[in-house]
């Protein structure tokens, strides 16, 4: 095989930088390492292009901040679309957040890319693709792993290894939307993922800039996590293959008229098990906690009752709000499978509000072999993890 021949397989097979720079000149649709990646897109953030059609840019030193360092990259990449790759495996200590601009990938396919103490944070940004990459709070300060914020859309957050984060591993929030999540390992922390969040005491106050959120899960794996996987308010989401597995205290929570299609999920839990969380977690709201003595029940609790997680405050304040809407969600639930001790709790409640995604998906039937193929394949693996070649839903041609 001629050695330019063999560096393009390469980059089909594991997305190299080195083969991806030899045999694209640019970050467009006829590159095949771009175009593989591509290819993996579906649900609501299908649309997002990232820094197709820009540039590539080359990571080259693991410092926090100064030539060749991703901040550096992401700071060029507010000048037009980029496509950012790593010209080795590094692990980067950071002092602050990083941000995100406008038509940015983050690609750390081939690559085994770390980043330490905080992570990323996409704010009022479009076409954003975030793929390949680790993030470990260490449980140092209170950040995000990923917070997709203010207005952002189209965004696409893949294969990545998220955990330890003193806050949340991963929201979406305040007017964002068309973001899907897949094959991404959310592991060892309390509060894990938020898709919308009470800014007020009024708890609808801001249910027309969040209600327009449209969120697709698919092929995650929870795993050793505590709560709020995800935790879902005013949107909708579309749940489908995730992999929910030894929550402390529950699993999936639904409130305040969100719009929610669960399906060919798997709960996996078992009530006797050693604890493996820390002596406490920090919280933002400056107490310390710890949630091993809930393990014996919580198989029973895959999902709070629908609604619960916000009824007290929902009941509380709405002879003062004069509140006419629905403190429960609109769910629809269909061909979930529970493993060991798991017990399903969540019920239709309105299915017909639930509405069936608009586009063409992947849908694996949820088996023993399924959950394994998950915990395999998701989280920052060498490469892109093939789609089934049969798909499901109302986009499918015919």
């Amino acid at each position: 095989m001629k050695p330019a021949c063999w560096l393009l397989a390469l980059a089909m097979l594991y997305g190299g930088s080195a083969a991806a720079e030899v045999s694209c000149q640019s970050p467009d649709e006829r590159c095949p390492t771009v175009a593989a990646l591509l290819q993996q897109r579906e649900g609501y953030g299908a649309q997002a292009t990232g820094g197709l059609g820009g540039k590539f840019i080359e990571v080259t030193s693991d410092q926090d901040a100064g030539p060749g360092t991703l901040r550096a990259a992401l700071a060029q990449a507010k000048k037009g679309p980029s496509w950012i790759r790593f010209a080795s495996d590094m692990t980067i200590v950071l002092n602050s957040q990083l941000r995100v601009p406008s038509n940015t990938t983050i690609d750390g396919r081939g690559r085994r890319v770390t980043l330490i103490d905080d992570g990323l944070g996409v704010y009022g940004s479009k076409n954003v693709i975030l793929t390949h990459l680790t993030i470990d709070g260490r449980l140092n300060r209170l950040t995000q792993a990923v917070n997709v914020a203010n207005g952002s859309r189209d965004v696409w957050v893949d294969h990545m290894d998220l955990s330890r984060m003193s806050d949340r591993l991963l929201n979406v929030k305040n007017g964002s939307t068309d973001v899907t999540i897949s094959w991404t390992k959310f592991h060892n922390s309390n509060k894990v993922m938020l898709l919308n969040n009470i800014t007020s005491k009024n708890l609808f106050q801001n249910y027309g800039r969040d209600s327009i959120a449209r969120v697709t899960l698919h092929h995650n794996y929870f795993f050793n996590t505590v709560q709020r996987n995800p935790r879902g308010q005013f949107g909708t989401f579309h749940l489908f293959n995730n992999l929910l597995e030894n929550w402390d205290f529950y699993g999936m929570s639904f409130s305040l008229e969100a719009k929610a299609l669960v399906e060919g999920n798997i709960f996996n839990n078992e009530a006797q098990r050693k604890c493996v969380e820390p002596e406490f977690f920090p919280t933002v709201e400056g107490i310390n906690v710890n949630y091993c003595r809930y393990i014996p029940i919580a198989p029973q609790r895959s999902a709070l009752d629908n609604g619960e997680s916000d009824r007290g405050a929902y009941e509380k304040r709405k002879d003062a709000h004069g509140y006419t809407r629905d403190y429960k969600a609109f769910l629809r639930l269909k061909d979930n499978l529970y493993l060991g001790d798991a017990k399903p709790v969540l019920k239709d409640y309105r299915p017909e509000s639930a509405p069936t995604p608009p586009y063409c998906y992947s849908y694996e039937r949820p088996t023993p072999e399924l959950a394994e193929r998950i915990r395999r394949f998701a989280g920052n693996t060498a490469g892109d993890t093939p789609l089934p070649a049969a798909r499901t839903g109302a986009g499918c041609p015919g």
